[in-house]
């Protein structure tokens, strides 16, 4: 009989096979992913898959900032960014948050 502890659904169950022919039960627990989050406001990412047979493009939105941040508050750093650009805003009005998404979007230009 087995254990309690793998008697779970979160445990997967491995046929090894032995160096004398036999075959032995091995005891795996699944480990579950977090899921993904935007790295300013913590909101979970929608486009965003941890499925390990997709391609990278599979995995996350092909944007600005994708697979990073909210699609709002990409859109609100893209903005930002232009206003700066444009003169209308200097930097040490951006909020701090938004800095170094801002710097680099500023870079690339």
């Amino acid at each position: 009989m087995t254990l309690p502890k793998n008697r779970s659904n979160s445990v997967r169950k491995i046929t090894r096979r032995t160096p004398k022919g036999g075959t032995a039960v091995h005891y795996r627990r699944v480990v579950k992913g977090k899921r993904h989050s935007c790295s300013i406001t913590g909101c979970a990412l929608q486009a965003v898959s941890s499925v390990p047979a997709l391609s990278k493009s599979g995995k996350r939105p092909n944007r600005k900032f994708g697979g990073n941040l909210t699609s709002e508050v990409s859109s609100r750093i893209i903005m930002i960014a232009s206003r700066v650009k444009e003169g209308k805003l200097s930097m040490s009005d951006v909020d701090i948050r938004y800095l170094p998404y801002v710097k680099g979007l500023l870079s690339k230009k």
